[in-house]
């Protein structure tokens, strides 16, 4: 009966581990998406916050201008309107042009107009606007009505701006005032926009520290992730090269495994009747010459038994390198075939499956790996008598043990060494990481051998 070992089950691959890794991208290719990643963060924040400073300068420009209009109107221009001014009497405009330039220098102001509500202009600072008479848009008509101040950037297209135009670009306020006997007027007012540059700068300015100091603390935060992530990347990519060269590896022992079987088996008996039939050339020669035909018979006899184990083998080879009856007959059948291939060799093995057993197809082909890998290692090391296959199944999982009653080894040292020994442990434990399943090894010198092979089911 197969040993039950003394020193427990030694966990070659852990199910709880194991999974399927996915293909990762290149290092430089990751790296680059998360350099450029956060070069278009920062971009999008500077120029976030450059909009919104120059949006909140020049709303404050426009306020201020807004304020300085309310003062003049109050204090200085509606307190020196009077009926001849609006008559369009010279002393009355020379009088009023007397007073306004230093004050409107002063405040930033470069042109003022006085409006009446039918589009005429009455004053202005600017001697050849008076008399003229231009259309009011809807928003002066609006400051006439409801006496709200109003301001905007100017439009320097309209015809009543034109001696406005070589300042550039300015801001434009009006607002409704009263003239000496009640009649309804427009203060108009025109300052430099340079006010509302001045501020963007100070916002600017004020705004840049700020953003320096988000920009810096993302970098923070982000350059540990970036480099976890190179470093995860990186390790990723070893096992990978790791994983490739052990399949390449495993590749080239079992190229080498088949071409010993063929040179030790198939080779050799095809070698023999080679040299039967040869045999039997010479015995027909001599019979010409006086000879026996019944030697000659026998020794073609002999060839033919060679060629038909020769085929034997050879179709033997061919099933263990892919069971046909895995997809035929399924997974029972196959173990079937693998178990009747040990018996002429005087191994004994049990094969123990239920009879509604069905798996997927990659579990199955797992299974029939492991168990062909666990019976090629009796024949080559355990020197067993006795193997027995034991597959049970669960909701949750399948469970395969392979365990024989052959000389074993010293298990853990294998186990902890697996990644660099034992090829066909190694190879097994590769095939089952890559299944997500969980792989156990049960040895002890002169104990037998165990695998346990468990299989997370979907």
């Amino acid at each position: 009966m197969p040993a039950q070992g003394t020193s427990g089950w030694v966990p070659l691959v852990d199910p709880a581990q194991a999974e399927r890794r996915p293909h990762s991208p290149s290092v430089r290719r990751v790296v680059g998406r998360f350099v450029l990643a956060n070069l278009a963060a920062v971009i999008l924040l500077l120029a976030g916050g450059a909009w919104a400073g120059v949006e909140a300068a020049e709303d404050e420009a426009l306020a201020d201008a807004r304020r300085t209009t309310d003062l003049l109107a109050v204090l200085l221009v509606q307190p020196n309107i009077g009926e001849p001014l609006l008559a369009g009497d010279p002393a009355a405009i020379a009088d009023l042009d007397a007073k306004l330039p230093d004050r409107l220098a002063r405040v930033g102001v470069i042109r003022v107009k006085i409006w009446d509500a039918d589009g005429t202009i009455l004053y202005s600072d600017e001697p050849r606007l008076i008399g003229m008479s231009y259309p009011l848009d809807e928003e002066d008509k609006r400051a006439l009505d409801d006496g709200v101040t109003r301001a905007g950037v100017s439009d320097l297209g309209r015809p009543e701006n034109r001696f406005e135009r070589p300042f550039g670009r300015l801001l434009e306020v009006y607002r409704h005032i009263d003239g000496p006997g009640g009649q309804t007027l427009l203060l108009e007012t025109y300052s430099t926009y340079g006010q509302a540059t001045a501020r963007q700068v100070e916002i600017w300015w004020e705004f840049v520290p700020i953003s320096a100091a988000v920009v810096l603390t993302l970098v923070a935060v982000q350059l540990p992730l970036g480099f976890r992530m190179v470093s995860q990347l990186r390790n990723t990519q070893r096992e990978r090269e790791l994983l490739q060269q052990r399949s390449l590896d495993a590749s080239t022992e079992e190229r080498r495994r088949i071409a010993g079987s063929l040179h030790d088996g198939i080779v050799q008996d095809v070698s023999a009747s080679a040299l039967l039939v040869a045999r039997a050339a010479d015995e027909l020669r001599r019979d010409q010459a006086g000879g026996s035909p019944r030697q000659v018979a026998e020794v073609l006899g002999e060839a033919a038994s060679a060629l038909r184990a020769s085929v034997g083998s050879l179709r033997s080879l061919l099933v263990e390198i892919y069971p046909p009856t895995l997809q035929r007959a399924g997974l029972p059948m196959a173990l079937a075939d693998l178990a009747g291939r040990l018996r002429p060799r005087g191994v004994d093995v049990r094969v123990s499956v239920p009879d509604d057993l069905d798996p997927p197809p990659d579990v199955a082909e797992l299974v029939l790996r492991t168990v062909q890998e666990a019976m090629r290692n009796v024949v080559k090391h355990s020197r067993a008598h006795t193997v027995e296959v034991t597959l049970t199944q669960t909701p949750a999982a399948l469970v395969l043990e392979v365990t024989d009653d052959g000389v074993g080894f010293a298990g853990a040292p294998v186990a902890a060494e697996t990644r660099d020994g034992h090829l066909g442990l190694r190879l097994l434990a590769d095939l089952a990481a890559a299944h997500g399943a969980g792989l156990d090894l049960r040895t002890a010198p002169g104990a037998g051998t165990g695998l346990r092979l468990t299989v997370p089911l979907p």
